[in-house]
């Protein structure tokens, strides 16, 4: 049973049936005395019953009852799984470590911080053989993962030695998030040269990498050519920023044109979640600057590297900065960011701070202090749980606090299609992200028009099938995809004949993937009876028709670009 998995449990039913026996035991020697007419004390009866333990009993023959029945059987028992509980218990290390030598198909982990932990969970939950490796003998993760029944080696995850203690060369994936890219780095190298040749399995190598740039630049490189193993770069502040966009939409049709977006911490997620916002408001209103205050004890540093990093941030968006910090704020920065709220009010705010305390203490301060109770305010939070618990809808979040809403960042970011989707997982979720901010509630399919983690698995495939064709839509015009380095840089640009044939396929493909569905033309669109009046050959589409399409062709490098891609020309 699942439930008596953790030692913790198994303890607990010990001591309970303990406990029990010994109180039937006691009740059947009472009555044992009582009917023998042998006078024995308390202790004395305590006394036997520990060595009925050991198969010892110095009942009456004559006069033994139920309970003493059920007490000189069920001890014994129980002195036994309780000695074999506690040899588990010390031996546990050389018993797991014995159970690798047969281990195959397995994933193995490498760092059990907070993403590492999760993610081994994850993968346990689902059925999956995990191992895992933890250079930190006091880290918190390893005593949670191990309650899962997940083999723990202590050591360093680079070392090839602990790695082949691992059996990396037998297993099906292998996840680097420790704390340092260098090392996730190595664990890779390091796996390429023990697995060696095995093209027909390789090994599935996910390396995370806090630095979103340099995940940037290593997804360029082809290393899924080295041998048995496939290795590919993530990082979970990408991710984040468009999972937190997309489930809280910065721009709206119902606010008003001058939009000013409000982000506090400029951290890792803090600077994706900064290009996605422009990068979106350039869709939205090209040629116009969106205006954008940054609040960060390191504002004007980091919006420089910013600047440096996407060119197109220049004339996208005119920032106002405030070098402020919240864990010692001076009364000077909170006044000039209280001017600015009340001269110009955002229209969305977004807290995102790693510090979690941090973060949620912030965000009250700006909703009660700051006289934005009614502006859409999301504060990043570890988890569901926690503190998080306090801001989900329907919670008992005071009515001073109903505008501020949570993103919990470790459950939209550590899941197994994070880390085993890869570039095609990613791109779909683009893909539905840019559906989400190009269809209103009224248009388009109402059974998609949620966020990516809300849909189903066949919901989540037309997305998939769609970035399939992108894929082979460039290809037909010459172009393949590689990672976007600058946003902001001279890119690809398609001629009105490339425009052609990227429309006429992804028509075609829609129309063919309509038609599977049950889809049939009528001249009103109508969802519940599946009628469709674009549902006709490109030949014989309306013009008007055909430049929709053409638009949406031509808006391929931008939604590219929002998850962090580009064409480029072979």
């Amino acid at each position: 049973m699942r439930l008596f998995r953790s030692a913790r449990a198994r303890w607990n039913l010990i001591l309970f049936l303990w406990a029990v026996t010994l109180a039937v035991g006691f009740v059947g020697f009472r009555h044992e005395s009582r009917d023998s007419g042998v006078d024995r004390s308390n202790l004395e009866i305590i006394y036997i019953l520990i060595q009925m333990a050991t198969l010892d009993s110095k009942a009456n023959p004559a006069y033994i009852n139920w309970q003493l029945q059920v007490a000189r059987f069920v001890l014994p028992v129980l002195a036994a799984s309780t000695l074999l509980q506690t040899a588990s218990l010390v031996f546990v290390d050389q018993f797991r470590k014995f159970r690798l030598r047969y281990v195959d198909h397995h994933t193995v982990i490498c760092g059990l911080g907070d993403i590492g932990t999760r993610l081994a969970l994850s993968f346990a939950a689902r059925g999956d053989t995990v191992v895992a490796l933890e250079a930190d003998p006091t880290a918190p993760g390893i005593a949670t993962v191990t309650d899962a029944d997940i083999t723990v080696l202590v050591g360093d995850p680079s070392d090839p030695g602990l790695l082949g203690t691992a059996r990396i060369a037998k297993a099906a994936r292998l996840v680097a998030v420790t704390d340092d890219d260098a090392t996730n780095i190595q664990i890779a190298l390091n796996a390429v040269d023990l697995v060696g040749d095995r093209p027909d399995n390789a090994l599935r190598c996910a390396v995370h990498l806090t630095n979103a740039e340099l995940a940037t630049l290593l997804r360029a490189a082809d290393l899924d050519g080295h041998r048995g193993v496939r290795v590919g770069f993530f990082n979970t502040h990408e991710r984040a920023a468009r999972a937190l966009l997309a489930e809280n939409p910065p721009f709206t049709e119902e606010r008003p044109p001058t939009d000013h977006v409000a982000v506090f911490g400029l951290g890792q997620l803090g600077r994706s979640l900064v290009v996605n916002v422009a990068q979106q408001w350039v869709e939205r209103a090209p040629g116009e600057k969106l205006r954008i205050t940054l609040v960060d004890p390191a504002a004007t540093g980091r919006w420089q590297a910013l600047r440096l990093q996407h060119p197109a941030l220049i004339t996208s968006s005119e920032a106002t900065l405030i070098d402020l910090d919240f864990d010692k704020p001076n009364a000077t920065d909170v006044d000039a960011l209280r001017e600015l709220f009340g001269r110009e009010p955002p229209t969305w705010i977004a807290v995102v701070f790693a510090d979690e305390s941090l973060a949620l203490s912030t965000a009250f301060f700006i909703s009660q202090s700051l006289g934005v109770r009614g502006t859409p305010l999301i504060v990043r939070t570890r988890t569901e749980a926690g503190l998080g618990a306090l801001l989900i809808p329907g919670s008992n979040t005071s009515a001073p606090f109903a505008n501020i809403r949570a993103f919990p960042f470790l459950d939209r970011t550590c899941t197994i299609a994070a880390v085993d989707g890869g570039v095609r997982e990613q791109l779909a979720q683009a893909v539905h992200d840019d559906y989400l901010s190009r269809t209103t509630s009224q248009a388009g399919d109402q059974s998609l028009q949620r966020p990516w983690n809300e849909l189903t698995d066949d919901q989540q495939d037309l997305s998939r099938r769609r970035v399939d064709g992108i894929i082979a839509d460039l290809d037909a015009v010459g172009c393949e995809l590689t990672p976007l380095r600058r946003w902001g840089e001279p890119a690809t640009e398609f001629d009105h004949e490339e425009l052609e044939v990227l429309a006429s396929r992804e028509h075609q493909r829609w129309f063919d993937d309509r038609r599977t569905s049950g889809w049939t033309y009528g001249a009103i669109r109508d969802n519940a009876s599946k009628k469709n009046p674009m549902l006709m050959p490109w030949t014989e589409l309306s013009e008007d028709a055909r430049d929709m399409n053409r638009a949406s062709a031509a808006a391929l490098t931008s939604m590219l670009a929002r998850a962090g891609f580009e064409p480029a020309r072979r």
